[in-house]
């Protein structure tokens, strides 16, 4: 949300499910992507916004898969957003069965590092905790991009080592989340 004399071109990386329990933990409430978007970018040039979620399978839990649809059919109406799928890899522990995210971070990271390599960007936001992108936002920063971790949470939640390593970094608080929040 810089507000420069020249429009900056800006493109979004969204942590989907990072994004979600983040909200979820700090705020106690869903987001807008859309409106979320639109108040990051301000009067700047959005180039584009790329959501990486895995999908839930329909036969393992077929009331959260059909609510994930409808989620993936609102935020597909969104102007230039592309959902990016990882996949959901079925493990067990002790006989409970529950699901790791595959692909997703790395899909994201691969990204956010090549299309600075490319030039498709002015400046990137980088929506997500996990500080396991550290390395990427690094590799777009010395491309000559910037980018904005944007960091939703307490101290806790938050990663110091986005926050070292970004250009800069945007809190979401609650006084912003507010205009985001879905109805």
């Amino acid at each position: 949300m810089e507000n420069n004399s020249k429009k900056m071109r800006v493109s979004i990386y969204i942590d989907g499910s990072n994004l979600y329990f983040s909200a979820k933990n700090a705020f106690n409430c869903k987001i807008d992507i859309e409106k979320l978007c639109k108040k990051i970018v301000g009067k700047n040039e959005l180039i584009k916004i790329n959501y990486y979620i895995s999908p839930i399978e329909q036969f393992s839990n077929p009331k959260m898969y059909a609510e994930q649809q409808s989620f993936f059919e609102k935020i597909r109406k969104i102007d230039k957003l592309k959902i990016i799928f990882g996949r959901l890899e079925k493990r067990s522990k002790c006989k409970k069965i529950y699901y790791v995210e595959k692909a997703s971070d790395v899909n994201l990271a691969l990204d956010l590092a090549l299309d600075a390599q490319k030039g498709e960007y002015d400046e990137a936001y980088l929506i997500s905790n996990d500080g396991d992108f550290s390395g990427a936002v690094t590799s777009a920063i010395n491309f000559g991009k910037k980018v904005v971790y944007v960091a939703i949470g307490n101290k806790k939640s938050i990663s110091h080592h986005l926050r070292r390593v970004s250009s800069r970094t945007f809190y979401i608080t609650k006084q912003f989340i507010l205009n985001c929040k879905l109805v």
